[in-house]
C-alpha cells in the first residue's frame, strides 16, 4: 500500500493545507515540494499522532482498527457503505462547504484527516478502487487501545429434526439410470447438444430422485447438472449427433461409489461454466456488460460450510444472517450492487444492497436446498429449513473419507426370472443387469425382467448365456435358482 506521502502527493495544495489545519498544523508558509515534506514529517511524528487520535471519537477510532484488518485494503463502495460516502468535491469549492465539518460518517473524518489512501490497487479479485491506511502510518496508530470483536459469532446448533432428508446416492443411482438409458437407446440430440423430449418422457419414470422427475428440464436442475457433470467427466460425449458413452466411463466405473460422488461434487465445485446464480435461483440475469463468478461465490460459500461441525444441524436463516453480517460480499468483492441486470419473477429489478437478501440471500438458499443437497453434502429437515452437514460432505470438502460400507450380495434372483438390486450396487454392476434385463420399477427397489428379448440384445454385444449366469452367480453369492441357471445357459453365441 502506498506510503503517507505518495498519498499526500496525489491530493491538490489546497486540500494540503486542509489537511494541515485539521491535523492542528501550522504550515502557513510553506508551498510546493516543502508544503509536502513538512506535512508528511510533521503527520508521522509519535506526539502528533498521539494528539489528532485523542480526539478522535470512538467510531471512528475502531473505524482505523477495523482497516487495518484489511491488508489489501477495501473496494471503496464497500468502504463508503460501511463508513460513509467520501464525497467528490474539487479543490474550489472545499474552503467554502468544508465537508469535515459536517461529514457522512467516519470515513470522510479521516479522509480530510489525512489518513486515507485511495487508488486503484491488484487485489486477489483483480484490479480495483481501494481505501487503505498509509503503509508507514499503521504500526504507529495504537491500535491496541481499541478492542474489536475479531472472532465472527459462530453459528448456533438446533434441535435435529425428527426426520430428515439425504440424497446423494439416489443422485448417483439416478445418474446409473441415464448411464444404463444411453447404453441401450439411440439418444439422438437436438441443437446445443440438449435431449429430445421423448427420451426425457422415456427416462423421467425410471428416476428416483423426485426433483428430477418434477422438475426434468429445468437449467440449473439436479437432471440437468447430472448431465452437465457427466460430461464435464467424460462420461457421455455427443458424437455424430447422439449421446454416446466416452473413453472414462469405464475407469469411473471401476471407482467406488464414493469416489464417484465424490467426483460429480468436483465438478460442480470448480465449474466455471455453471451459473448457480441465473440458473438455479428463478431470478432472471438480464444482458448487458456485467457478469457474475459462479466459481468466486461458490468458493467463498464452501468455505463457510467447511467451518461447520459435521452432524450438527443449524437453521438456514441463521445461515443467511451469519453471512451478511460477516462476508456480505462473497458475490461482489468489487462492493458494486447497482452494475448487475437481475430481476425477480415479477420482473422488479434488484439493484443496490438493499437488494442483498433477494440476490445474495437467495442464491445461499438455493445452494443449500440445491446442489448441496442432492448431491449429498447436506442433509434437511422436511422443511428445507434446518440442515446439517454431513460426512460425505465433510470428505468432499476435507477430503478426510468415510469408510465404505461392506456389502455381500448385490442382487437376488427370483424363480419369475425376475432381479430384485441391493440398495447401493454399483453402477457398473446395475449396466451389466441392463444389458441383458429390462427394467421394470425404480422403487421401492430396483426391479428388472430377464426376457428372451434382453438375451438375444445381449448376444449382439458378445455376451454368452453362461457369462451372465457367472455374473448372477457372483453377484447374487451364488442364488441362482436352478431352473433359471440352465435356461441361460442354453443361450449361445
Amino acid at each position: 500500500m502506498p506510503t503517507l506521502r505518495q498519498q499526500l502527493a496525489q491530493r491538490d495544495p489546497i486540500e494540503l493545507h486542509i489537511v494541515a489545519q485539521n491535523q492542528g498544523i501550522l504550515l502557513e508558509d510553506a508551498s510546493g515540494p516543502d508544503l509536502l515534506a513538512r506535512l508528511t514529517a510533521q503527520m508521522l511524528q509519535a506526539e502528533q499522532i498521539r494528539a489528532v487520535w485523542d480526539d478522535l471519537a470512538p467510531d471512528v477510532q475502531r473505524t482505523l482498527a477495523e482497516m487495518a484488518h484489511q491488508p489489501h485494503g477495501l473496494p471503496v463502495p464497500i468502504f463508503q457503505r460501511r463508513y460513509g460516502e467520501l464525497r467528490r468535491i474539487g479543490p474550489g469549492r472545499l474552503p467554502t462547504e468544508q465537508p469535515w465539518q459536517q461529514p457522512t460518517g467516519p470515513g470522510e473524518i479521516l479522509w480530510y484527516l489525512g489518513w486515507l489512501t485511495r487508488g486503484f490497487r491488484r487485489r486477489p479479485e483483480g484490479v480495483l478502487d481501494v481505501i487503505s491506511l498509509p503503509d508507514d502510518l499503521l504500526p504507529l496508530l495504537p491500535l491496541h487501545e481499541v478492542a474489536l470483536e475479531t472472532t465472527p459469532a459462530a453459528l448456533m446448533p438446533v434441535p435435529a429434526p425428527a426426520q430428515y432428508r439425504e440424497l446423494g446416492a439416489l443422485l448417483l443411482d439416478d445418474l446409473g439410470t441415464v448411464l444404463a438409458y444411453v447404453q441401450n437407446h439411440q439418444v439422438w440430440l437436438r441443437s446445443k447438444s440438449r435431449w429430445r423430449h421423448e427420451d426425457w418422457q422415456r427416462l423421467l419414470p425410471r428416476l428416483r430422485l423426485s426433483a428430477l422427475r418434477q422438475q426434468p428440464l429445468e437449467m440449473g436442475g439436479p437432471l440437468h447438472l447430472l448431465i452437465f457433470a457427466a460430461r464435464k467427466l467424460g462420461l457421455l460425449v455427443t458424437q455424430k449427433g447422439r449421446q454416446r458413452f466416452g473413453k472414462a466411463l469405464r475407469p469411473w466405473l471401476e471407482q467406488s461409489r464414493q469416489a464417484q460422488l465424490a467426483s460429480l461434487f468436483q465438478v460442480w465445485q470448480q465449474a466455471h461454466d455453471w451459473n448457480d446464480l441465473c440458473w438455479g435461483t428463478g431470478l432472471r440475469c438480464l444482458p448487458g456488460a456485467w457478469r457474475n463468478d459462479s466459481l468466486q461465490a461458490r468458493s467463498a460459500l464452501l468455505a463457510q460450510l467447511a467451518q461447520v461441525e459435521p452432524g450438527q444441524w443449524f437453521h438456514l436463516d441463521a445461515l443467511v444472517t451469519a453471512i451478511y453480517q460477516q462476508n456480505p460480499d462473497f458475490q461482489r468483492p468489487d462492493g458494486h450492487y447497482d452494475t448487475w441486470y437481475i430481476e425477480d419473477e415479477t420482473g422488479t429489478a434488484l439493484r443496490g444492497f438493499k437488494h442483498w437478501h433477494q440476490v445474495e440471500g437467495r442464491l445461499i438458499r438455493h445452494l443449500w436446498q440445491g446442489p448441496l443437497f442432492w448431491l449429498g453434502a447436506v442433509a434437511l429437515d422436511a422443511d428445507g429449513q434446518r440442515w446439517q452437514l454431513t460426512q460425505q460432505g465433510h470428505y468432499f470438502l476435507t477430503g478426510d473419507a468415510p469408510p465404505e460400507p461392506q456389502q455381500a450380495a448385490v442382487l437376488s434372483v427370483q424363480k419369475d426370472y425376475s432381479l430384485v438390486l441391493t440398495p447401493g450396487i454399483s453402477l457398473w454392476d446395475r449396466l451389466r443387469v441392463a444389458r441383458f434385463a429390462f427394467w421394470q420399477a425404480s422403487e421401492p427397489q430396483y426391479r428388472y425382467q430377464i426376457t428372451r428379448r434382453g438375451m438375444q440384445r445381449a448376444r449382439k454385444h458378445g455376451i454368452s448365456g453362461q457369462r451372465i449366469v457367472n455374473f448372477l452367480m457372483r453377484a447374487s453369492d451364488n442364488n441362482v435358482p436352478e431352473t433359471v441357471r440352465k435356461t441361460l445357459e442354453s443361450f449361445q453365441l
